[in-house]
């Protein structure tokens, strides 16, 4: 990988063995992730909250064969609507009031040769979405205050925890645009259909933490495992992460116990 980009951080940190799991849904997903990261094809990864649709979007990078160019995410909720266009786009000089004297590359330049990931895409501003939807279709944009037109070789992965399909009927969704990002569409199981991955995960995360901060919890207590197995998470997995986060800071035993679950505060 081209040392700019990692200094630049324009990387993608997780492959598919960072992706936790031995339930069937988990593998099944993973199985059709490893093979279209195989092809270029436009991806639309569709899930709740939580369930690793950045992760998944990594592991894609790293298996394809643009691994060694760039990978950037754009997150389209955390993002304001007035940047977005020139992060996206770029601009050139002078092209508008405090815009950088010598211009700006946007991400689809720096993109070139690796994959962009356009998280929470259905969150994208409906006057935008026809510029994007020429990116997707022609690979060519032109800067923000340019008249060159700008190509480029870039692999597109979309991730929305919206249904698409009900913001196309209410016209907050471009329908061409639909159509184009969910060439492909890989569906994440959420935490509660794929229940014999919970300890997993759970054990998975206690070890991450409890070298972090150097304590020596050796699991959970019978009582935890069986409360953390019939709890939902709406959350998903990054409410696990949490879960087990918050438990690892409280806990003075050799085991996580059920008080220091937080969800229990809330039974």
């Amino acid at each position: 990988i081209n040392q700019e980009f990692i200094n630049k951080g324009f990387v993608a940190k997780y492959n598919f063995e960072d992706i936790i799991g031995e339930s069937r849904a988990n593998r099944k997903v993973k199985k059709v992730a490893k093979k279209l990261a195989k092809t270029d094809l436009t991806i639309l990864i569709e899930g709740e909250s939580g369930t690793g649709k950045e992760l998944f979007a990594n592991a894609i990078h790293n298996s394809s064969k643009r691994k060694n160019g760039p990978f950037l995410a754009v997150n389209f909720s955390a993002l304001p609507d007035k940047l977005i266009e020139s992060e996206l786009f770029g601009y050139e000089a002078g092209a508008f009031t405090g815009a950088k004297k010598e211009g700006k590359k946007g991400l689809f330049e720096q993109a070139d040769g690796g994959t962009i990931f356009l998280d929470e895409i259905g969150d994208m501003p409906i006057d935008l979405q026809a510029k994007i939807l020429k990116v997707i279709q022609e690979r060519s944009f032109f800067r923000i205050g340019g008249t060159e037109e700008i190509n480029v070789d870039i692999r597109i992965i979309s991730a929305t925890n919206q249904n698409l399909e009900k913001l196309v009927q209410e016209n907050k969704f471009r329908e061409d645009l639909f159509f184009r990002i969910n060439v492909i569409p890989i569906f994440l199981p959420p935490l509660r259909e794929r229940k014999e991955d919970i300890l997993l995960l759970a054990n998975y995360f206690i070890n991450i933490y409890k070298n972090k901060l150097k304590k020596n919890i050796t699991g959970l207590s019978d009582q935890a495992k069986k409360l953390l197995q019939n709890y939902d998470f709406p959350g998903n997995v990054r409410e696990l992460e949490n879960m087990i986060e918050y438990a690892l800071n409280m806990e003075t035993e050799e085991k996580i116990t059920a008080n220091n679950l937080p969800f229990i505060k809330y039974q």
